[in-house]
């Protein structure tokens, strides 16, 4: 259980003086001191979640805002500053849109365009995973209300499915087993150079800086080509089975990931939930649901690696015994 021990007043996001991208409403995290009952933001009364963490949508401007924010018999201003709003051509007004610009979908530039042949038919003890706990050393990741960061939520968990995947006699690797940084772009290098089985990043979501943080929670799975979407269908299976009641799934998604684009390996990004969200980031400290969701993501990994026959013709849905 996450206890609410602090001293002070936290506001984890916006950081004081940071500057976000143009938005007519922001997102902000935080946490009260242990006692404090009420909580007020921009005189809007938040709820407190039993941790001391909130959430809440905050009207913005451009340039400097600066946030009222009343707790218990205390009070403090947040200031944070927001871009200019960006230009729209009379075109884009007329359509009512400004077009985002064309994305490149690129494979990784290490890889070859082989598959690896499909584990089906092999035992535990041939089959190799890599597992990505996402982000590390100055790139921090997401963060809670509460201040903690989303590289050690991402730890914790490819720590548990580790476990879960050794207790079941595969091969398993780490792109880090701690706190360190890491290219981005390289993070899969060491697993298409062994040709292992699989790739599977792990991390904990948060929103887009204007998406509300006390709504926004889900559970998705992300590939980038077939081998990959068929991983992610049988892992998301799993993981939303176990999660049913708790957080929604947004499924199996197609992403332009850098430790997805490989043609070699199938590779997937597992978002596990939304560490913004007060209970959401509760919910990484709890060590019996890391270990549930470890064995649903095995689980599923386990499922993928029985269905041969059907990857084999190009099925893309999930084969479940």
């Amino acid at each position: 259980m996450l206890l609410a021990a602090i001293a002070a007043l936290t506001i984890a996001f916006p950081g004081a003086g940071r500057k976000l991208p143009w938005v007519e409403k922001a997102y902000m995290i935080g946490a009260v001191p242990r006692g404090v009952t009420n909580l007020t933001v921009q005189t809007k009364n938040v709820p407190i979640y039993r941790t001391g963490a909130w959430a809440t949508m905050v009207d913005v401007v451009e340039g400097v805002n600066s946030v009222e924010i009343v707790y218990g018999e205390s009070c403090t201003n947040h200031t944070f500053i927001v871009g200019a709003k960006p230009k729209v051509s009379a075109s884009e007004s007329e359509q009512g849109q400004v077009k985002a610009p064309e994305k490149k979908w690129e494979k990784l530039d290490y890889c070859g365009d082989t598959p690896v042949p499909h584990p089906a038919g092999k035992k535990p003890e041939e089959i190799f995973i890599y597992i990505d706990p996402g982000h590390g050393g100055t790139d921090t990741g997401a963060l809670s209300p509460h201040g903690f960061f989303e590289k050690d939520a991402n730890l914790l968990q490819a720590k548990a499915l580790k476990k879960e995947l050794l207790s079941r006699g595969y091969n398993v690797l780490m792109t880090r087993e701690d706190d360190r940084a890491l290219v981005l772009t390289e993070r899969p290098r060491d697993a298409t150079e062994k040709k292992a089985d699989a790739f599977i990043s792990i991390h904990h979501n948060a929103p887009s800086v204007g998406q509300d943080a006390s709504t926004a929670r889900h559970t998705a799975v992300y590939y980038w080509n077939d081998i990959g979407k068929r991983l992610s269908d049988s892992v998301i299976d799993r993981l939303a089975g176990a999660l049913d009641g708790e957080v929604s799934s947004k499924g199996a998604l197609f992403a332009n990931f850098a430790v997805t684009r490989n043609p070699e390996i199938p590779s997937i990004l597992v978002e596990v939930d939304f560490m913004t969200h007060p209970e959401g980031e509760e919910a990484i400290f709890d060590h019996t649901r890391r270990a549930w969701i470890a064995k649903a993501i095995a689980d599923g990994f386990a499922d993928w690696t029985r269905c041969g026959d059907d990857i084999q013709k190009g099925d893309s849905q999930p084969c479940v015994e």
